[in-house]
């Protein structure tokens, strides 16, 4: 393991040292307070959730949990679960994704955890080096051609960088700035490389924007650095798994303190600065009170015979939620969260086992239907699954007039063991829920699909509705078809005949994914 250490080590020393660069001047900008103050609500959210998916998500070694991974104040992520989302622009943000890790004895389990975490923590140095190379690279040409390629790099490194840094064992409040930044880098890449598909130059302010996040990668890049120097030959990450503070966790908490140091970035974007508070269309009515919400709780869930529910605290998100919980005979907890306008079913956690498969796709896609049509959720239509752990994860969107509205998606896990919903996600759908007017299309089905490259062999073809950015949508024509054996997904805007986005459909160990 030390040697793979030390190899690892060479290897990012070497390669920060071919590419060091002198320091890029930070301008000293006071900034908001919201990001903390969202930073705060999220915690006190992700607290709630942990015992909920507990059991449920932990895996083979050390206590690694794949698909629902929390650290020990409760944060989780939806790795491999948001994955097989069919997103088409709408990026979720994944703030933290940590592995909880107990132990009483150093076992085989525990040096292939740490040599994972080892391995993870390089990797992220690797790449922040190289996001600090693109960006320098795509500041210093006037080539279109290559900056686009530079930003697309950028992109790439930016995705690689955030997995691993999701990988390693730390609180959500250390690592909320510096996964946020790696974030943006990469959604800003993409905004900025779409400007230059559609034919736009980028303007004054879009260098500008790439300036500051250039400089921020900077600090991050030197900080990482000083951490891999502090660290020495026999650093173990089992004591940040077990939640100690120690010179990476102090490296991280100091880098959190930087974020006040950076101005706001604002575009059209998931991770603009500017799109933190969005109007939450779906959700309409009275204010509810922490005692209707666990009336509601209880009639929801009345099938699933629990006790001791009580309320939990609240969620002060985007969607202000009040958070309840309850147990079922085995003292598996169910933690759900509860619109206070509206009193809508936002999202629960179950942590019901699974350990077979005893129902197939069809059975357990009626199963989800019916729980949505339950909860006064109705004209949806599934538009994937995947089958991982033995659970289906089916994706709902809303389908009006035979038209397929991806904003409006519904995440709903269903236990191929029992039949029994695990949890749903409905975030999205409440966001974005509203009665649409939507335009006709221009371009007939033939004439799109000729768009599509020769090389694929087009199957089923339908209109649906993307969202593009942050706050707008198109009409598009999605046709999926195959090449070589692959399976692509492939959406033309119906209106101007341009591609908007294609998907490959990718077998990985979670399952089917689109990427």
């Amino acid at each position: 393991m030390e040697n793979n250490k030390n190899n690892a080590l060479e290897k990012v020393e070497a390669v920060i040292t071919e590419k060091q660069r002198s320091k890029a001047e930070i301008k000293a900008h006071k900034k908001d307070e919201r990001q903390k103050e969202k930073l705060a609500r999220r915690r006190d959210r992700d607290r709630k959730r942990q015992t909920a998916r507990e059991e449920q998500m932990r895996q083979k070694q050390g206590g690694y949990m794949q698909e629902g991974e929390q650290n020990q104040n409760g944060k989780m992520s939806k790795k491999g679960y948001i994955a097989t989302i069919i997103s088409l622009g709408v990026a979720t943000l994944v703030l933290s994704s940590v592995l909880t890790y107990s132990y009483l004895v150093p076992s085989a389990n525990d040096v292939a955890l740490d040599a994972g975490y080892n391995k993870v923590f390089y990797d992220t140095a690797y790449q922040v080096e190289n996001i600090d190379v693109n960006l320098s690279k795509a500041l210093s040409t006037k080539d279109s051609g290559a900056l686009q390629k530079y930003l697309v790099d950028t992109a790439i490194e930016s995705e690689l960088a955030e997995s691993d840094l999701q990988s390693l064992p730390l609180q959500d409040e250390s690592k909320y700035y510096t996964t946020k930044l790696i974030n943006q880098i990469g959604d800003y890449a993409k905004y900025l490389n779409n400007k230059l598909i559609d034919g736009e130059p980028l303007s004054s302010k879009d260098y500008e924007g790439l300036r500051q996040l250039y400089s921020a990668n900077v600090t991050l890049k030197k900080s990482l650095q000083k951490m891999i120097e502090d660290m020495g030959d026999n650093y173990s990450f089992k004591e940040m798994a077990g939640g100690g503070k120690d010179m990476i966790v102090e490296g991280f908490d100091e880098l959190q303190n930087l974020s006040s140091e950076y101005p706001e970035l604002i575009y059209d974007g998931p991770f603009s600065d500017g799109s933190t508070e969005r109007e939450i269309k779906g959700l309409k009515g009275e204010e509810i009170g922490k005692d209707k919400a666990k009336e509601i709780f209880n009639t929801v869930f009345r099938k699933y015979h629990l006790t001791d529910v009580q309320h939990v605290g609240e969620t002060l998100d985007d969607i202000r939620c009040f958070n309840v919980q309850g147990k079922d005979k085995n003292g598996d907890l169910l933690y759900a969260e509860i619109s206070k306008i509206g009193g809508k079913l936002i999202m629960f956690a179950y942590a019901g086992n699974c350990n077979d498969v005893n129902f197939d796709k069809d059975y357990a896609e009626n199963i989800a239907f019916e729980f949505l049509k339950g909860l006064n959720i109705h004209d949806m239509k599934a538009v994937w699954c995947n089958l991982d752990n033995n659970v289906y994860t089916f994706n709902f969107a809303y389908e009006k007039n035979g038209i397929i509205c991806y904003a409006d998606l519904i995440k709903v896990r269903v236990c191929a063991d029992s039949g029994r919903v695990l949890g749903i996600e409905a975030s999205s759908y409440y966001t974005n829920h509203t009665e649409r007017s939507l335009p006709s299309a221009v371009l007939s089905t033939d004439k799109a699909k000729e768009k599509v490259a020769d090389n694929i062999a087009v199957e089923t073809a339908r209109v649906v509705v993307v969202p593009i950015g942050a706050k707008s949508e198109k009409l598009c024509y999605e046709f999926m078809g195959k090449s070589e054996g692959a399976t692509y997904y492939v959406y033309i805007d119906a209106l101007s005949g341009k591609q908007v986005e294609m998907f490959k459909v990718v077998e990985t160990t979670e399952g089917e994914l689109l990427m």
